[in-house]
């Protein structure tokens, strides 16, 4: 059976508890009972991030498309200094902006195609083709991207407090806006926004919710749906690996934070011991702002499989007792996953450009970067355990975790 059949009464449809049909990716969805939803009910993002996202990506194209035109060459590669330490640093710029020209109009064409297929049933290795197409394209992305977006991540709380004391931090500011910066902060929006879009194509042209990603499950007869509150006590899918993804999520940035701390105690682990004399001064307030957000990192990574994750505890006032949003938690992991690979990445290559000695002789410095990638990959499964975990009832479709359980269509 193909991704467009879902029950055996009929191809792209779903049986409900009051023997309606419907279709959960319609654009404005009913609920199990076959009732309408009351108007602006539904979500409306799964509606324009497929447009925006196809927009961004053209807007990019012709942005690089112009500058090659007129002979100039957008920040990245070897002749930009603010770019320095990307992965293709080293690579003439017109040729990189020629390249972001290519890789703009090629995202913007595959998500159009995406977008305008969602509609249609298609079959898993059409589905298939697609996130293999979406993973090659945002693979190539994160090459324009290094360390400067985690690293400025860390150092904002910092520079925040000491700035209106500190002349020399408060221009740091200025870092925020460069141009080399906020081309790199433009291509992780643009390769978020088509993740996004691949996922309500996979979604919409399997048959499932958009929003919540349920098919109705399945029953003997495919009429009688699934008793009500007979739920499974083991997760499954991606929820079974929330617990090891965020140990592993929350133990990487603590590896980086005791080696800064350790520095900060006077004890130069991992460097040279002169330059660490030298430098002294001035790594102790970079070391313990990295250190310190680290650490937080660590424990609201935590947060994604305890209890206070999901309901504010008691001694935060005015909160206590009443549930997290789960955008408060996902959106935040989510742009730390997205920014800390390209980081990791840009790290390794640090690493391999560098002389064996040299490495030994500062290998705290930059050690804790070859986990990175790691690090990256078990928060995103971490935050996407939480997400699933925490879906309620759907207001696009009405399923609810009594009545349906998430089946990825084959």
């Amino acid at each position: 059976m193909d991704g467009s059949e879902l029950t055996a009464s009929s191809p792209g449809s779903t049986t409900t508890s009051a023997g309606h049909r419907h279709s959960p990716s319609g654009p404005a969805g009913s609920r199990p009972d076959g009732t309408a939803h009351p108007p602006g009910d539904a979500p409306r993002w799964s509606r324009w991030v497929p447009g925006l996202t196809v927009a961004w990506w053209l807007a990019g194209a012709v942005t690089a498309l112009v500058a090659v035109l007129t002979g100039r060459h957008l920040p990245v590669g070897a002749s930009t200094p603010d770019a320095a330490g990307t992965i293709v640093d080293s690579v003439p710029s017109d040729s990189l902006t020629a390249a972001l020209a290519t890789l703009g109009l090629f995202g913007a064409a595959h998500a159009a195609w995406m977008t305008s297929r969602a509609a249609r049933p298609t079959t898993r290795r059409v589905r298939a083709a697609a996130v293999t197409v979406s993973v090659l394209v945002a693979s190539l992305g994160v090459l324009f991207a290094d360390t400067s977006l985690l690293a400025r991540m860390g150092y904002l709380p910092v520079v925040l407090v000491r700035a209106p004391f500190d002349p020399e931090l408060a221009g740091a500011f200025e870092q925020y806006v460069a141009p080399a910066f906020l081309l790199q902060l433009g291509v992780l929006v643009a390769l978020t926004l088509l993740v996004v879009t691949t996922v309500l194509f996979v979604r919409r042209s399997s048959g499932a919710c958009a929003v919540c990603g349920r098919l109705d499950p399945p029953t003997r007869d495919h009429r009688v749906p699934a008793p009500v509150g007979k739920t499974s006590t083991t997760p499954s899918g991606i929820v079974a690996w929330g617990l090891p993804a965020a140990i592993v999520a929350a133990t990487i940035p603590c590896l980086y934070a005791v080696t800064r701390l350790i520095w900060v105690l006077g004890y130069p682990l991992g460097l040279d011991p002169e330059m660490y004399e030298q430098d002294a001064g001035k790594l102790v307030a970079p070391a313990v702002g990295l250190g310190l957000f680290a650490v937080v990192g660590a424990v609201l990574t935590l947060g994604l499989v305890q209890r206070w994750g999901e309901v504010f505890p008691r001694w935060v006032p005015g909160l206590a007792g009443r549930r997290v949003p789960v955008a408060l938690a996902v959106v935040p992991a989510t742009v730390v996953a997205v920014a800390i690979l390209p980081a990791g990445l840009s790290m390794i290559k640090g690493l391999l450009e560098m002389p064996p000695a040299e490495v030994l002789a500062s290998w705290a410095a930059f050690g804790p970067g070859v986990l990175w990638p790691l690090w990256s990959v078990a928060l995103g499964v971490a935050t996407a355990a939480y997400a699933t975990r925490r879906r309620g009832t759907c207001r696009l479709c009405g399923r609810s975790p009594s009545s349906a359980t998430h089946r990825v269509a084959r």
